[in-house]
């Protein structure tokens, strides 16, 4: 990503976990590690209004949309909104399958 620093984009990342913390004035925001579809680490900065805005919903794949960032030599994404994404089914796992087998 240090092609693109300053700039605006739009990827997509699995979730692998997230850190809360507490700014001064006591509002609570984020900081994520998602991987992306060729297996890199991107990090992820959820300030306040976003983080209130735009939740985590638990693990799977989100579209990630914001500002690419560097400080302290560290790149990150600078969230300006984010979802999660609908993850196809596995069709050997589907429900209805699993209901005709035990019967």
């Amino acid at each position: 990503m240090p092609g693109f620093i300053g700039k605006h984009i739009t990827i997509e990342g699995y979730l692998v976990t997230t850190k809360h913390t507490v700014t001064s004035n006591g509002k609570r925001m984020y900081f994520g590690t998602f991987l992306d579809r060729d297996g890199h680490f991107i990090d992820t900065v959820h300030f306040p209004p976003t983080a209130r805005k735009y939740p985590f919903r638990g693990r799977g794949v989100y579209q990630l949309i914001g500002k690419v960032m560097e400080e302290f030599d560290c790149i990150s994404i600078e969230i300006n909104s984010m979802k999660k994404l609908d993850m196809m089914q596995d069709p050997r796992y589907a429900e209805e399958q699993i209901k005709q087998v035990n019967t």
